[in-house]
């Protein structure tokens, strides 16, 4: 505890018992910590109870070598009551859900700590890329838990979708007393570059499919046919001078069939236009579903970059499924050179495997949710199920769509009761229809819950 916390903490005990000191004051006398708190509108909907804060945490370049430096780690705060669990929710990208209660937050009434991975968005230490590291990160959420202590006596959950699941496990099995639980939405752990898992993951589910599946590959070839069209329009929405348009359409395209099972799923399946459709139209589906943007410049500097390092250094990436359309390419999927930062660094895969080994041991308080048309499914890790262990498959969810909302109804009761006993409450909020996807904070470069 900082000297300044237990002053303020010491005065309040001298004064006004009935006064309990102001959660703000007990943010700002945090060691390293600047706080500045939001103040929703007045037609914003705020959760009844919240206060909302954004932070920064001062925190070591190389936690390895706390004297090499420093920078400016940001995450947003909702705060109800000090003796209300904490869930953290790492997206492994921008801090999602700065101004809404995500699923676990929701079901518990809990305070939320969003918090930003480094290097990406606004918490940027430094040009040095070989500080993005699964082990750098986990040093952060360690420090940031070791901070906040004191402000609450609940328990604490990690949550996060995707990356971010991934990144929740990773904490908890590099940091195993720092948690009570993790709730990890669609996390695939890949273990190779590439991983074979996914050689046919696009077939697999295009079988459910397969009209859906002949329509969104015939459109792909379609897009690449008119590509000229399509360059056109997306230098009207972004910028492309780190890859070129070009580029950065073509990849988008070989991409389009896995992301839309990703981020749409079976309920679209209707929408997918048909060849005959107009330039202006085939676009807007191609731009809805993905689209060019991705690969612009702004999109790589928020995010795209950053999880392309980390992809060839620790994290992998999966086989791609692309023979329709080889002999329309211009460019090599499988060569990334263009969108990294940085030279390719050298591909180590020990964190990802240590991972998968250690989670096959049925470690306690791990619950999985994962989405049955989730072209990400293949890499979700294997878990040993018991009595403190929870593997769900939400039926026919996308990546964006898997939540314990929706789940089969037995298997939602005993979600809910497997959290609340977690996180040591033994009262809870029905979740509702998700507000937005726990698997990934951005669409149209912006971050779609947050403010």
């Amino acid at each position: 505890m900082s000297r300044a916390l237990a002053a303020l903490l010491l005065l309040a005990a001298c004064g006004d018992p009935a006064t309990p000191l102001d959660i703000k004051d007990q943010l700002a006398a945090l060691p390293g910590v600047t706080v500045a708190e939001w103040f929703p509108p007045a037609d914003f909907g705020a959760e009844d109870g919240y206060r909302y804060f954004d932070l920064t945490f001062t925190q070591p370049i190389d936690h390895a070598n706390p004297g090499a430096g420093t920078f400016q780690q940001y995450a947003a705060l909702m705060w109800v009551d000090e003796t209300a669990p904490l869930v953290l929710y790492t997206s492994g990208y921008g801090a999602g859900w700065k101004r809404y209660l995500n699923e676990p937050s929701q079901i518990l009434r809990a305070n939320q700590l969003s918090l930003e991975y480094r290097f990406y968005e606004r918490s940027r230490p430094s040009v040095d890329w070989s500080k993005l590291t699964v082990q750098q990160n986990a040093d952060d959420e360690h420090a940031i838990l070791k901070t906040v202590a004191p402000l609450y006596s609940g328990k604490t959950i990690q949550t996060g979708g995707s990356k971010g699941g991934e990144n929740s496990m990773f904490h908890a099995w590099l940091y195993p007393d720092d948690l009570d639980g993790v709730v990890a939405y669609v996390p695939p752990v890949i273990t190779d570059f590439p991983d074979a898992r996914y050689a046919t993951v696009l077939d697999d589910i295009g079988a459910n499919q397969p009209e859906c599946r002949d329509a969104l590959r015939a459109l792909q070839r379609e897009l690449l046919a008119r590509r000229a069209a399509m360059e056109m329009r997306a230098e009207m929405e972004a910028e492309f001078t780190i890859a070129g348009v070009a580029h950065a359409t073509e990849t988008a395209v070989v991409e389009l069939e896995f992301s839309f099972w990703m981020t749409r799923g079976e309920p679209d399946c209707p929408k997918v236009p048909p060849t005959t459709a107009t330039d202006d139209d085939l676009f807007a589906f191609f731009d809805q579903t993905g689209g060019p943007y991705l690969y612009g410049d702004n999109d790589l500097g928020l995010y795209g970059q950053q999880y392309i390092f980390q992809d060839h250094l620790e994290l992998g990436y999966p086989v791609w499924q692309h023979a329709h359309l080889d002999d329309l390419l211009m460019f090599s999927y499988e060569d990334w050179a263009a969108y990294l930062p940085t030279d390719k660094p050298a591909y180590d895969p020990q964190k990802p495997r240590g991972l998968v080994e250690w989670l096959a041991t049925s470690p306690p308080h791990i619950m999985i949710v994962g989405g049955g048309f989730d072209p990400w499914g293949p890499g979700y890790p294997q878990l040993t199920i018991d009595a403190d262990t929870r593997d769900y498959i939400a039926p026919r969810a996308s990546h964006w769509s898997a939540s314990i909302y929706a789940l089969e109804p037995a298997q939602k009761v005993e979600a809910i009761d497997a959290l609340k006993q977690w996180a040591g409450v033994t009262t809870h909020r029905e979740p509702g229809p998700p507000l937005a996807t726990m698997a990934f904070p951005y669409t149209r470069s912006r971050n779609i819950v947050g403010k």
